[in-house]
């Protein structure tokens, strides 16, 4: 018995669909690397990875000094998790009446409140070294 064959027509609709799906992904892959090539260039990528990895790997948490590596694509949230801050510090100290808080990025709110992403980014920045710079009670580290 002889199996059954595609006829032409169907044939060559599978084979420019596959063409077609094989343009595409190049397309795309194109395009993903012009994209990283720009984060790179404007330095987003290089300091989520850089400075970030490095600074984890040495202690559990950043400290004052590192406050200036905050960047304005950061959420609120990400900033307590990486400084270990109380969940509503920054939006006590920063006045962000957002219900998106934590998950609002810096540059969201300083849109928000029609201020400059630099000029939040800097009270944000400010804020963490407020925190971080407070003294440990002397009761609080002996056990």
């Amino acid at each position: 018995m002889i199996p059954s064959q595609k006829p032409d027509g169907e044939r060559h609709f599978i084979d420019w669909t596959i063409a077609a799906l094989g343009i595409i992904l190049a397309v795309l892959l194109f395009l993903l690397v012009r994209q990283y090539q720009t984060l790179r260039r404007e330095a987003i990528i290089s300091a989520r990875e850089s400075w970030l990895m490095s600074a984890l790997k040495k202690h559990p948490y950043l400290t004052a000094n590192d406050a200036s590596a905050i960047r304005s694509w950061m959420t609120f949230d990400y900033l307590n998790k990486l400084f270990n801050l109380p969940p509503q510090y920054l939006k006590t100290q920063l006045a962000i009446p957002d219900p998106a808080y934590p998950t609002l990025t810096i540059s969201k709110f300083a849109k928000d409140i029609h201020e400059t992403p630099s000029s939040t980014l800097q009270a944000t920045q400010d804020a963490v070294r407020q925190y971080l710079a407070k003294p440990i009670p002397a009761n609080a580290s002996s056990t």
